[in-house]
């Protein structure tokens, strides 16, 4: 039995180390296209620098048949040869042009050139690169740099760049030959992906088919040739090369430079977590400028009822005791009482000088003279200098009213 088991076992070993080298060469293409639909090589924006306001520049000129559009800049440079360049509707072949169209060589459009080589320098050596096949119909690619296996990239179908919800995803396409795609060729955007941060490094020419919708830059070595009825959301940047190669064709496009919408709005996620204004409730623990109720007890101005207390003002009210001159006007009166020639009291007026009140109008006895007496029995009656009379009574008698005491 373990004769025939070791014979037995011997092809299956043979026929294992086959299937293990099967399996192998699978899985090596299965990770390649698992790679194309998650590469891991981060891609950054190509600098285009001034290059970037050209929506066509060129290095031999320019050609354009038919009525075409375009919105951006247009220059060639060393040689600012166009054709068919006439403002629409001025002629059959024309351009609706949105943009500034540098006629001539200058040194804008030099710069512009200076600077395309180095964007194209930039994207040619980006990496690691993730091979894909050269037919591009039918994937669906995340962000990352992307080389042919073949050295050239093909496109009879649908190419999906898929922004993952990034709109600063950026895509690069490295290809050491050329660039075709057919009349059916697209290049489709979801997810946040925009045509401002694609990217096509191409070896030597890029030849775009009629009809189709193509979205990115394209920076090719020598030229690029646009069919009739393609659109451009990109640029056609063509001879990169120092030689001054490279042209650029139009048959009725319309190409138009990108717009990127503001990357950082996403990633302004983080003003969210701005959050930490939120955590600025220090302002609210700034409670403490309300513990300045110090200044509520500030009501110390109300104790400054001690005004009120100046209510001292209306004890003044004592002016009111200055009654006591009032007072003082009798004072005047009892020193008007006269005092009698002897030194006694005069008696007041109508009254002798016993007590007696002496009739008015009457006299006792007689008189002599105005200042004289008049004596009447006992009684004796005293004319003054002002022709009053007073009668003197002897004291203890009484005045009988004729001028005699009793």
């Amino acid at each position: 039995m373990s004769t025939h088991r070791r014979p037995s076992t011997r092809p299956a070993l043979r026929y294992g180390g086959a299937a293990v080298a099967a399996l192998v060469t699978v899985a090596t293409a299965g990770l390649l296209l698992a790679n194309a639909g998650t590469a891991q090589a981060a891609a950054t924006v190509v600098p285009l620098n001034t290059a970037a306001d050209f929506a066509v520049l060129a290095g031999s000129g320019i050609t354009n048949t038919g009525a075409s559009t375009i919105v951006g800049d247009v220059g060639s440079s060393p040689t600012p040869a166009q054709t068919g360049f006439v403002a629409c509707p001025g002629a059959a072949d024309c351009v609706e042009l949105t943009g500034t169209n540098h006629r001539v060589a200058n040194a804008e459009t030099g710069r512009a050139k200076a600077d395309l080589r180095t964007a194209y320098t930039n994207a040619a050596g980006q990496g690691p690169t993730t091979e894909v096949p050269t037919e591009l119909a039918g994937q669906k690619l995340v962000a990352g740099v992307y080389g042919s296996a073949s050295g050239t990239f093909g496109m009879t179908g649908t190419l999906v760049l898929d922004g993952a919800n990034k709109p600063g995803s950026v895509f690069i396409f490295q290809t050491d030959s050329t660039l075709i795609t057919g009349g059916t060729g697209n290049v489709s955007l979801i997810n946040g992906a925009q045509a401002c941060n694609v990217f096509w490094q191409v070896g030597s020419a890029a030849t775009l088919g009629a009809g189709s919708t193509f979205r990115g830059t394209i920076m090719a070595h020598d030229d690029i040739s646009v069919k009739d009825g393609v659109t451009v959301e990109g640029r056609l940047l063509a001879g990169q090369q120092a030689s001054g190669a490279g042209a650029v064709t139009l048959i009725n496009d319309t190409i138009t430079v990108p717009s990127c919408a503001v990357t950082p709005p996403t990633s302004t996620v983080p003003p969210t977590s701005t959050v930490p204004p939120s955590s600025t409730v220090p302002p609210t623990s700034s409670a403490g400028p309300t513990t300045t109720t110090a200044p509520t007890t500030t009501v110390t101005p109300t104790t400054t009822a001690a005004p009120t207390a100046s209510t001292l003002p209306t004890p003044s009210a004592t002016p009111t005791t200055s009654a006591a001159p009032t007072t003082v006007t009798p004072a005047p009166t009892t020193g008007a009482t006269p005092t009698s020639p002897g030194g006694g009291a005069a008696p007041a007026p109508g009254t002798s000088a016993g007590g007696t009140i002496a009739p008015p109008g009457t006299s006792s006895g007689s008189n002599s003279g105005d200042s004289g007496s008049m004596t009447t029995g006992s009684a004796t009656s005293t004319r003054m200098g002002g022709g009053n009379q007073v009668s003197q009574v002897p004291v203890g008698s009484v005045d009988a009213g004729d001028g005699s005491a009793r």
